[in-house]
């Protein structure tokens, strides 16, 4: 028999490494897909930014190429560990080794062309399915064709036959690394007990409890410098629980007199041996999941609170400046209907001071100071405009500020870091070229939308209004019944304005727009990596369990022999396997849990369901990998 067709029958015996090929494939299904979803000529046509856009998808290329090649690195590793003593038959049975390792470089490189075949294969087939989700998620509509980009599969196919190609030849010079003796002894194991370090295991849990304290007010008060070492104290103090914590707890718990109840003893014995090779590895996964739990919940979070990060950008349909009558004309031949329209005049004053008294400094202000030279400005509004625009916007309208009196407009933006920082701006008094006011009131209620004419905004009586010396500007903001749709109202209002489109007019719509699809973009990126990343962390574990049931074999006869029933066998293996997946899985949950906590404070959103969809996603596929190496394992030693 020559070697391609003995590399052609191994090739064929693909049940055992179904996992494997399964995770390749997925990573190389993803792979074609996001390289063609990038060129993708409805999506081009439908959005223009899409191609600005796109360039997330060539990040996310790269990132997933380099995970890729990592795991197939790590598998391999695995298939070698598994074949060692066939491959010291195959030179027992006079095969030179130049001829194994030829052998191991085709056996290597065909699962890489079949993994290829089926990856692009499929990705072109769910192109089309792919291409309609994205749409759907960046809030466009398109018809989506099945296509075949030949530039995506060439990249596809010269990426991973380089990543398969240096892993075939690292395989191929495995057999001369190795003894015809050591091959033969490959599963046979010198299982010590680890040393305990309880200083280390200590030390390694305050370094994960300094890393969760830092994500509170250190963090936020200190980004650049605390972030860093943030992530330092994590990683070290997750590495050290893996390697030294475990094994403290597990020397614990074998101490105490439930250890020598029932299966225990053989438990606690098997995890002890086998912990310390694992640490690496569980470390490893364990950071890969509270990143992957973290970016896929930031994502879906930011994606979930669209609406409401738009309507705090952007509080009405439209505001305008100036030309009221020709914009009104134009909108009223639109298919808008006008729900309600807020006109009020501001007067822009401009103040003396370098700095605002905390907290109006901490306030959402655009051109409170002035620049390069030129004054800082106040705009200020009458107290029955206020009236009006608290009505329009559903607000609880406050008592009306006597003379000397205020009430602020806009504070805090709904940001609660302000709030547990800085005390109320109420009873702050503050002072312009003419006069001086005292804060008896404080709200959120913008005046308008617009850039150019945002400022720190105070509402005072008619009176005190009608003395201002300054010329009134009237601003007038509009609501729309349908604010997410767009017949071509505001390329008409561009083209109306022209150049002073940009300091004369606001929109929601082109912000809803953009936002929508920049975050489905990202959403639909991470929801996929995060995907492939789970898939390979789980295939992972699955092929470390079942090297470390290969090598359990003799064990089990033993305990078999000395009255141990299949039933009580199984239980030792659901625990063991239950063991490796839920360390790593809950230690990074917390990891992530706290990075969650930091990003709800920024944005100032609940964002426990957001989170809790990406968690159950994580929960439904690793307790489905648990099942299937329980499976494999029990197969295997049974």
């Amino acid at each position: 028999m020559n070697l391609f067709k003995l590399a052609f029958r191994n090739l064929k015996n693909i049940r055992q490494n179904m996992m494997y090929l399964g995770a390749v494939t997925f990573a190389i299904l993803i792979y074609y897909t996001f390289l063609a979803i990038r060129s993708n000529e409805a999506m081009l046509q439908a959005n223009e930014l899409y191609g600005k856009l796109g360039t997330v998808f060539t990040g996310s290329s790269v990132i997933l190429a380099l995970f890729s090649a990592v795991f197939i690195w790590y598998s391999s590793d695995f298939f070698l560990r598994r074949r060692k003593q066939e491959i010291g038959l195959y030179a027992l049975l006079g095969l030179e080794r130049q001829q194994i390792a030829k052998l191991l470089f085709l056996e290597t490189m065909g699962y890489g062309l079949i993994g290829l075949l089926i990856g692009v294969l499929l990705g072109t087939i769910a192109s089309k399915y792919f291409v309609q989700l994205l749409a759907y998620v960046m809030g466009m509509t398109i018809e989506a064709d099945f296509s075949i980009n030949a530039g995506a599969i060439g990249q596809t196919v010269v990426v991973f036959l380089t990543i398969f190609l240096v892993i075939a030849l690292r395989s191929a010079r495995t057999i001369y690394r190795f003894t015809l003796i050591e091959l033969f002894k490959a599963k046979q194991q010198v299982e010590t007990i680890p040393k305990v370090h309880p200083v280390l295991a200590l030390v390694s849990v305050l370094l994960i409890g300094v890393g969760y304290y830092l994500t509170g007010e250190p963090l936020l008060a200190h980004f650049t410098i605390v972030a860093p070492v943030l992530m330092l104290c994590i990683i070290v103090g997750t590495f050290g629980t893996m390697s030294y914590f475990t094994i403290f707890l597990l020397r614990l718990l074998s101490k105490r007199g439930r250890h020598y109840r029932g299966t225990n003893l053989i438990l606690h014995g098997q995890l002890l041996s086998r912990i310390k090779s694992n640490a690496v590895m569980l470390s490893t996964i364990t950071v890969i999941t509270a990143v992957t739990l973290t970016t896929v919940g930031t994502a879906t979070s930011i994606y979930y609170y669209i609406d409401r990060t738009v309507e705090e950008q952007m509080p009405y349909s439209l505001s305008i400046a100036s030309q009221q009558q020709a914009a009104e004309k134009l909108i009223r031949s639109s298919d808008q209907t006008i729900e309600s329209r807020t006109m009020v005049n501001v007067k822009t004053v401009n103040h003396p001071l370098k700095e605002l008294p905390n907290p109006l400094s901490f306030t959402m202000s655009y051109q409170t100071f002035g620049f390069d030279g030129e004054p800082g400005q106040f705009s200020y509004i009458s107290y029955s405009d206020y009236q009006k625009l608290a009505k329009s916007n559903g607000k609880k309208q406050l008592p009306e500020p006597g003379a000397g009196e205020a009430i602020v407009l806009e504070t805090f933006k709904g940001n609660d870091l302000l709030k547990e920082s800085v005390k109320s701006p109420v009873g702050v008094t503050f002072k312009d070229d003419h006069s001086s006011f005292r804060i008896t009131g404080a709200t959120n209620l913008p005046i308008t939308q617009l850039y150019a004419k945002k400022r720190l905004a105070f509402a005072v009586s008619d009176d005190v209004f009608a003395m201002m010396p300054e010329k009134a500007a009237m601003l007038t903001n509009y609501q729309f019944s349908n604010e997410r749709s767009d017949d071509g109202l505001i390329d008409r209002l561009e083209q109306l304005y022209g150049k002073k489109a940009e300091t004369e007019m606001a929109a929601y719509y082109p912000v809803y727009a953009m936002t929508t699809a920049t975050t489905g973009l990202l959403a639909f990126a991470a929801g996929f990596l995060g995907l492939v990343f789970l898939l390979a962390t789980g295939s992972i574990i699955y092929f470390k369990m079942l090297a470390e049931a290969e090598e359990s074999k003799q064990r089990f006869t033993i305990i078999q022999k000395i009255g141990v029933d299949q039933q009580e066998q199984t239980g030792i293996i659901r625990q063991s396997v239950g063991f490796m997946f839920v360390l790593p899985y809950l230690l990074g949950l917390v990891h992530s849990l706290f990075a969650m906590q930091v990003l709800e404070k920024l944005l100032n959103y609940d964002l426990r369901l957001p989170m809790s969809l990406a968690i159950g996603c994580y929960t439904v596929v690793y307790l489905v990998y648990y099942l299937v190496t329980v499976r494999a394992y029990r197969r295997i030693v049974i």
